[in-house]
């Protein structure tokens, strides 16, 4: 096939001989120009341009063309022959050629690249076939180097490498040498298989002098920056490919080179070769040392497409989705729904559970605590279970735990966040004390505040001299202060206090100068390496100030975090493993520099992001973001069905990665090796339980309305799902849904001292003390609170407040 294209190549070239003699040849579809530039005898770069603002600018060479290294008769050859002919026609040029390699094997070689129509990408087809068995340690398609000079704004290999402004690829910051070199990683560590650059928008200038440290997008390196508009604004250039194509007809996971800068510091390079790493290939080798045995006759052929699209780096994502028909669907649930229910309340009322102390472990074999977060979602559990059995000893269990808290700590314990990850203060509000409980976070929320520096952060502040090393004592990243500005927000959404809402919009305007997630995990990981963890803890806080506030650049900072965390998540999967596909990387980086993540999903760390873009995605149906002035740029353009498909993705995963018999049951493990093998620490159910319920519409956070009364600013938040809120003169109707023949905890913050309280046109009785699990109401006057308690006879009843 090749052969015959190129006779008839041959052919027609030579009656044209003045193509043949041009200098340059140049296709273009009105956004990306490919232009082939003559080298000597042959065609040996091509340039690739973006048409931006009606000019074409220069971005990215392909140099040399064709790279062939093969085991010869005297050693190794290292071939870069040009090609001598092109043919362009209409959006597409091929160029090709029959050549003579140094042993006397004569080769065929064909480059094809096809611009699509209307959009910025260039398909590339690379083909290679020779007359004589060849031993093959690389045949280089696609190469690019992109830009001049090291400057870039952006980098990204997913799964790998997250980069702003000056940070270099393979840096020695996050680990331990020889871990940090990532050049060419095994391809099973990319989560989304691409690489990307975005270069133009601002031109940044680093230091002269730069301490180990050194981070752009840190608090104490940011001053140090000087910066200048480029007079081309940001475009992004991708390398995206299959995977899984079979190269050879039955090999997969072609190898890729990622160096930003390249090794000269002349651009950046964003390459693919074959044979595959590590069979043949070690990672971060340029070439085999186990040959490729490429018999006579063979054609190998490596396919990708390059994207040249102005935006930001996520505008490699947005292509690659758009390439793949959007976010894969999730492979099947192994269980179904009420199957799903019976192991979590397994593994919370067994596997977990230490029946000396009564109270349970975050992780099996650790020490036990009481936690009322994994009590609420044995709660919701047995109110939702089918099965009876089930729902009487889930709610045993909550009763007892709850009679264990009040009798070692009063309702204080209620609020506790002991051995969970994501619930937080939900369980006073499903089962009662309410008022005591949420006096007890009162002393935590003003020492987060009084803790907050003036320009809005909080500060690393290691523990001991091993986590010293991980970073500078007082800088600050996003993940130092992302979870804190969330729960000061979370507290001002649910009560309405003042004072918290604007020490957490000052921690959000800070945050604004951020545009990477890092720094969560400081207790272990370097602050600076890439995590998903301050992505989530970032969705949370931003959601719950638009949520407090109607502010909608909070709901775009939102969705600005939601995007950064979409490259931790594998949205591509082997056959035969089910754990891969939405499994998540926690960190691009390592545990004290030694222990390396890429590869190595942690899935707790995932579901925390999935939970709070469940979050995102259901207040997306009903609001529309806007950036009113925020400088941090959207690339994704999901829809709500999107984020939750996202959630879903890694929900599924962690389902996968979940105990479902033995003395592990109902737990899942801390990370998995080759997306198989499961390793300690295990982790008990409650991060796969929460985004199961939410996405099945038993979301298990406290709900919260907003309801302007005359003069009164009311915040209404309850455990039940408040379907309506309806303020007319000095009458405020609530219509309430929640497990029929249970209690609802309900409480209304900057209130006024109520008249009367109606529960389907009852009267409620009025407390004379902080309400616990009895029906009726209490007036907090030093708080300005209403605490409601109403029996729900049926799931939905309607409470009228008169003023």
């Amino acid at each position: 096939m090749i052969g015959a294209s190129l006779v008839a190549l041959a052919v027609w070239l030579a009656g044209e001989e003045a193509l043949l003699m041009a200098k340059q040849i140049s296709v273009d579809n009105g956004q990306v120009k490919v232009t082939a530039n003559r080298i000597g005898k042959g065609y040996g770069r091509l340039d690739f341009f973006a048409r931006v603002r009606q000019k074409w600018y220069p971005l990215a060479t392909w140099q040399p063309m064709v790279c062939i290294v093969y085991d010869g008769q005297q050693g190794e050859v290292d071939w870069r022959p040009p090609l001598r002919f092109a043919t362009p026609q209409g959006n597409s040029l091929q160029l090709a050629d029959q050549l003579a390699d140094p042993d006397g094997g004569e080769w065929q070689v064909r480059l094809t690249i096809t611009l699509d129509p209307n959009e910025p990408v260039a398909r590339i087809r690379c083909e290679w076939r020779c007359d004589s068995d060849r031993r093959v340690k690389a045949l280089w398609g696609t190469n690019l180097f992109v830009g001049e000079s090291d400057a870039k704004l952006w980098g990204l290999l997913p799964g790998v490498e997250f980069l702003y402004d000056g940070e270099p690829s393979s840096n020695p910051r996050d680990f331990a040498p020889p871990l940090h070199d990532r050049r060419t990683p095994n391809p099973k560590k990319l989560t989304i298989p691409l690489m990307a650059v975005t270069v133009g928008g601002e031109i940044i200038g680093a230091p002269k002098e730069t301490d180990k440290f050194f981070c752009p997008d840190s608090l104490f390196d940011l001053p140090k920056l000087s910066r200048k508009l480029s007079p081309m604004p940001p475009v992004t250039v991708a390398l995206l490919w299959n995977p899984l194509q079979r190269w050879d007809g039955e090999r997969v996971l072609p190898s890729l080179r990622f160096e930003s800068p390249s090794a000269d510091g002349k651009g950046h390079r964003l390459g693919l070769f074959l044979p595959s790493c590590p069979d043949f290939v070690p990672e971060n080798a340029e070439k085999a040392i186990k040959p490729y045995p490429m018999r006579a006759g063979q054609t190998l052929r490596l396919e990708a497409q390059i994207v040249v699209e102005q935006g930001h780096i996520l505008t490699a994502v947005f292509r690659w989705l758009k390439e793949v028909g959007g976010l894969p669907k999730p492979n099947p649930s192994p269980r179904d729904f009420e199957a799903q229910l019976a192991l979590d309340r397994f593994g919370f009322l067994h596997t977990v559970w230490d029946e000396q102390t009564k109270k349970w472990r975050h992780c099996v074999g650790w020490a036990p605590n009481h936690s009322p977060g994994f009590a609420t979602l044995l709660w919701l559990n047995g109110h939702i279970t089918k099965d009876a059995e089930g729902k009487k000893q889930a709610l045993e269990r909550v009763h007892l735990v709850a009679q264990n808290m009040l009798r070692d700590g009063g309702a204080a314990l209620f609020t506790s966040p002991a051995n969970c990850h994501l619930m937080r203060w939900e369980f006073p509000f499903h089962y009662g004390y309410l008022p005591e409980a949420l006096a007890s976070l009162e002393g935590y929320i003003r020492n987060l505040i009084a803790n907050q520096q003036p320009d809005g952060s909080w500060r690393f502040a290691p523990a001991n001299e091993k986590q010293a090393t991980l970073g500078r004592k007082g800088d600050a990243v996003l993940g130092t202060c992302a979870y804190n500005a969330a729960m000061l927000l979370r507290y001002a959404r649910i009560t309405g206090d003042e004072e918290a809402l604007r020490s957490g919009e000052k921690a959000l305007r800070l945050m604004e100068q951020f545009r990477i997630p890092r720094g969560g995990q400081t207790w272990e990981c370097p602050m600076h390496e890439p995590d998903i963890l301050p992505a989530g803890w970032a969705v949370a806080a931003y959601l719950e100030a638009f949520w407090a506030t109607g502010n909608l650049r909070w709901l775009h900072d939102a969705v600005y975090w939601a995007e950064t965390g979409v490259p931790f998540v594998y949205l591509w999967q082997l056959p035969d493993r089910p754990m891969m596909l939405g499994a998540t990387i926690p960190v691009f980086g390592s545990t004290f520099y030694k222990h390396s993540w890429l590869g190595m999903p942690v899935q707790w760390c995932g579901l925390v992001y999935a939970y709070h873009i469940q979050r995102l995605a259901k207040t997306l149906e009903r609001h529309r973001p806007k950036a009113n002035g925020s400088p941090l740029p959207l690339s994704l353009n999901l829809t709500p069905q999107d984020w939750r498909r996202l959630a879903e993705l890694i929900t599924v995963s962690a389902q996968y990665q979940q105990f479902d018999e033995g003395k592990l049951k109902g737990t899942y493990p801390d990370s998995i090796t080759d997306f198989i093998r499961r390793n300690p620490a295990y982790i008990n159910p409650e991060d796969i339980a929460i985004n199961v319920l939410a996405l099945h519409g038993f979301d298990p956070d406290i709900k919260t309305v907003r309801v302007r009364l005359g003069k009164q600013g009311l915040v209404v938040s309850s455990g039940a799902e408040i379907e309506a809120a309806d303020a007319k003169g000095t009458t405020l109707s609530l219509t309430l849904r929640y497990f029929a023949k249970e209690l609802s905890h309900t409480m209304i913050a900057n209130a006024t001292e109520p008249k009367s309280i109606i529960c389907d046109g009852r009267p409620l009785p009025r407390a004379q003390t902080p309400l616990q699990c009895q029906m009726g109401w209490w007036w907090d006057a030093e708080n300005r609170r209403l605490y409601i308690t109403a029996r729900h006879e049926r799931e939905e009843i309607r409470l009228t407040v008169a003023w």
